[in-house]
């Protein structure tokens, strides 16, 4: 019996290693019936779920072109969105937590049945995934979980998606984190197990959310040729802390505390 729950321990490992574990996600991929979309045959969805799917198409190929020209890079392989009518059966599909929205693994993105009362956050979370799916197929699934920081990951989804993933917190909430010191932590390197979102204290997702998308946008409107170096070095594989030092002449750190230094509470 030991051998047995060794081997399946390792069997598991090797699918985290491998990559089927990615952003919120687990492994699961329990069977579901699916009907593909007439308008969109990229779009799959669950009996009840057509709402969604319908929104989604609207958007899908805008999106894709957004997530390209922001993040300064394509897609190398086809992506299928895959809508639930529910957050249960969402869940079990994806493996990832009822509470969240959406979710990605490898070229598939996830939809959550709570969007059928929140169709208006269709597009961002949309969005929000794919700019996953473009990086995560530019640089591989170890990398992209193990040398970018979450951070930066959730940041630039919710930049790219203008706020997509980050509805649950307003910005004067995260304003007035960010001056008590309540905040992320700006790492340099991410974690291929850690799903922990790391702050100055414990921080509420969705404050860390927020907080990291405002950053980033911060970034990227202020200092917009550095941010496309920036970006441009992280799209080809090079060192995160390396690239930003070199694109921005100064550490997170501090560019960080440049950010605070700016805000003002509402």
């Amino acid at each position: 019996m030991k051998k047995i729950f060794l081997f399946a321990a390792i069997i598991l490992l090797l699918f985290t290693i491998l990559g089927f574990r990615l952003i919120e996600s687990g492994f699961a991929r329990l069977t579901s019936d699916f009907k593909t979309l007439p308008s969109d045959n990229r779009i799959l969805y669950e009996i009840g779920a057509e709402n969604i799917a319908i929104e989604s198409a609207k958007y899908f190929s805008k999106a894709i072109s957004i997530v390209e020209m922001r993040q300064l890079g394509t897609f190398k392989a086809p992506v299928k969105v895959y809508v639930f009518a529910s957050a249960n059966s969402f869940s079990k599909y994806s493996g990832a937590s009822e509470k969240v929205k959406g979710a990605c693994w490898e070229n598939d993105i996830f939809l959550s049945g709570k969007l059928l009362n929140l169709m208006s956050e269709t597009q961002g979370i949309l969005t929000h995934e794919l700019s996953h799916v473009q990086l995560l197929q530019t640089l591989g699934s170890i990398s992209f979980n193990n040398d970018l920081p979450r951070w930066f990951r959730e940041g630039l989804a919710i930049y790219v998606a203008d706020g997509g993933g980050a509805m649950n917190a307003s910005e004067a909430e995260s304003i007035r984190s960010f001056k008590k010191g309540a905040h992320f932590l700006p790492e340099v390197k991410g974690s291929l197990f850690s799903k922990k979102l790391t702050g100055t204290v414990d921080l509420e997702p969705k404050i860390f959310y927020r907080q990291s998308g405002m950053f980033v946008k911060f970034m990227a409107a202020n200092y917009p040729s550095q941010f496309e170096t920036f970006v441009k070095d992280i799209q080809e594989g090079n060192e995160f802390g390396v690239s930003f030092v070199k694109s921005f002449k100064i550490d997170i750190d501090e560019m960080l505390k440049i950010y605070i230094s700016t805000l003002t509470e509402a």
